[in-house]
C-alpha cells in the first residue's frame, strides 16, 4: 500500500493484510472519504454495502478484505477535487451502469425517467439568477 496522498487502492491485496493492516487501511480508507467529501451513505451506495457497514468500520470494528476491496473500488471511482467534465461523466457511468443493469426492464425505464427529471431540475435551477451575495 503506497503512503502518499494520492492512494493507489487498485494494486492492494488486501487479502494478505492482517488484522492490525486491515484496521490502518479501515482507517485511511476513512480519512479518504472525509477528505473528499463523501457521506458515509453516499459510499455505501458506491460500493454496493450497507451503510451500517460504513458506520462499523468508522466507529473501529476491522472489516473484512472483501469489504476493504469494494470500499476502495468505490474510493478509485471518485475522483479527488473538483472533476472535470470527462472525469465527471465517467465517475456518472461508472458509477449508474452496474446499478441500472441490476434493475428489471421496469425498474430502468422508471430510473431513466427519475434521472431525465433530475438533471432538468438541476439544470433549471443552475439558470436561475443568482441574487447579491449568493454564489453557486
Amino acid at each position: 500500500m503506497e503512503q502518499s496522498n494520492e492512494r493507489d487502492w487498485t494494486r492492494a491485496d488486501f487479502t494478505a493484510l492482517s488484522f492490525d493492516q486491515r484496521k490502518e487501511v479501515a482507517e485511511q480508507i476513512t480519512a479518504e472519504r472525509k477528505a473528499r467529501n463523501i457521506t458515509q451513505e453516499d459510499l455505501a451506495r458506491l460500493a454496493g454495502v450497507p451503510v451500517r457497514t460504513i458506520s462499523n468500520v468508522e466507529s473501529g470494528k476491522t472489516p473484512q478484505a472483501e469489504t476493504l476491496r469494494k470500499l476502495a473500488d468505490a474510493l478509485d471511482s471518485t475522483p479527488r477535487g473538483k472533476p472535470n467534465e470527462a472525469s465527471a461523466i465517467q465517475m456518472f457511468t461508472d458509477v449508474t451502469a452496474p446499478m441500472y443493469l441490476q434493475l428489471s426492464e421496469h425498474g430502468r425505464a422508471k430510473a431513466l425517467r427519475d434521472i431525465v427529471l433530475l438533471l432538468g431540475a438541476a439544470l433549471e435551477d443552475d439558470r436561475e439568477p443568482q441574487g447579491p451575495g449568493q454564489s453557486r
